[in-house]
């Protein structure tokens, strides 16, 4: 049989610099002579460690100039099989990329640990940075936020060891996002903090972004105060026609001061967003101002505003795409208001509209949101046919919910006074209950 030809460590040099377009004084620098680079690739030097790490520090210094996301190390220069396995490298990231562009999102579980194994054995810094920011944009898609938060936070501590990356806090912002989304607001705060003090290559525009997602935080903690304050701080870093940004900041400071009940300042901020908007390009966001407009018509009790305002969405929602992010969320509302104005039926249809949306792009916790409205809004409308029909159909859903200890021994005392006809205490104990999670909740 024929021996498989070996790559000889100066031709592997030869190959890294051909790879990377560099000619051989620009490896040699000022420390060694391109001679020696010569001799060493024709097999006729051997390269040592000393002259591996001068060569590995002049080419990651030229890479870093010209703003390639690379990190060559010392033995990938000496060892031809671990440059080899770079290469291999690059076919996985290839591979995700065009699953990732044709939405093909279902990770075979056997190809995900042959990536994890190969980077756990050749620990390629660079690479392997990129592989785990793939992977989390994946999951990110497919809306699998465990998976995404894992291999975030996997390429973010990958990232220090690859010391001249640039960019590491645009890849930090998508863990920070996932934080914000999954609960874990503490955390969100700190690596904010964290990326804001450390990292010198943040332009303003994101450490604008970096401050409105401490607001965001400290919004989902319900600290108005700190929300507020980290908002202000935001809005410094940005340039006033980054109309993307400031309308978020807008719409958070609206739902902030509509929660303390500063309902003018509210409404300011909501006008802000409607002077922003393009009215031929952003309808769904006009609704959404719109329907944050009528919401606080809603706690003001002021029924002329609400319809006034409300017929301004119902104008635009027919127009919006149904690509559109925010339009199974327009939906719900909408049922809302319907709901405020006891028009019921209007009601029903929204919600079921908003369940066939929540379904079909996956927004499982949304979902699960809509159905307990829809079972509210045929209590309120005491719709008691349509209510047992829907508990037939969610019979399945209803066996998985999880119970506790706690909620088993309840439901048991609940079921012992109502076998027992004795119904107002069942009901007191259950309307304490609820108006203990109201407060809870607000």
């Amino acid at each position: 049989m024929k021996e498989q030809y070996q790559v000889t460590v100066g031709e592997n040099l030869k190959r890294v610099r051909k790879d990377l377009d560099l000619i051989q004084q620009e490896v040699a620098g000022e420390d060694i002579t391109r001679n020696l680079i010569s001799l060493i690739e024709n097999n006729k030097a051997s390269l040592y460690d000393t002259v591996a790490n001068i060569m590995a520090k002049n080419i990651n210094r030229i890479m870093a100039e010209k703003n390639v996301s690379i990190l060559i190390k010392p033995e990938d220069l000496l060892n031809p099989e671990r440059y080899d396995a770079r290469k291999k490298s690059d076919t996985y990231i290839a591979k995700l990329e065009n699953a990732l562009l044709n939405k093909k999102l279902d990770m075979d579980p056997d190809e995900l640990n042959e990536i994890e194994a190969f980077l756990n054995y050749w620990d390629l810094t660079d690479k392997k940075v990129k592989i785990y920011e793939l992977l989390g944009d994946i999951f990110y898609t497919s809306n699998n936020l465990n998976r995404e938060y894992y291999y975030y936070f996997k390429a973010l501590e990958s990232s220090y060891d690859f010391p001249n990356m640039k960019d590491r806090y645009k890849l930090a912002l998508k863990l920070i996002s996932n934080c914000i989304v999954t609960g874990k607001c503490e955390e969100a705060i700190n690596l904010c903090n964290y990326m804001l003090l450390s990292q010198r290559d943040i332009s303003d525009k994101h450490k604008g972004v970096f401050y409105y997602n401490i607001a965001l935080a400290h919004r989902k903690l319900n600290k108005i105060d700190e929300c507020l304050k980290a908002l202000n701080k935001a809005k410094q870093f940005l340039d006033k026609s980054d109309y993307k940004n400031l309308k978020s900041i807008f719409m958070l400071e609206g739902i902030c001061y509509s929660n303390i009940r500063d309902y003018t300042s509210a409404l300011e901020c909501y006008n802000k967003i409607l002077e922003i908007l393009d009215e031929n390009n952003n309808l769904d966001e006009i609704c959404v101002a719109y329907i944050n407009i009528v919401q606080i018509h809603i706690k003001r009790n002021s029924k002329e505003n609400v319809i006034k305002y409300f017929d301004k969405v119902m104008i635009n929602l027919p127009y919006i795409s149904e690509e559109s992010f925010y339009l199974t969320e327009i939906y719900f509302e909408v049922s809302n208001i319907y709901l405020y104005l006891q028009k019921y039926d209007a009601c029903e249809e929204y919600l079921n509209t908003a369940l066939i949306l929540s379904k079909k792009n996956g927004k499982h916790n949304l979902y699960k949101k809509l159905l307990t409205s829809l079972m509210e809004l045929y209590i309120k409308a005491n719709y008691f046919d349509k209510l047992s029909s829907l508990l037939e159909t969610l019979e399945d859903g209803i066996s998985d919910i999880k119970l506790n200890d706690e909620f088993i021994l309840l439901l048991k005392l609940l079921l012992y006074f109502i076998k027992q006809n004795n119904n107002n205490v069942a009901e007191d104990l259950i309307e304490n209950l609820l108006q203990q999670k109201e407060k809870e909740v607000n």
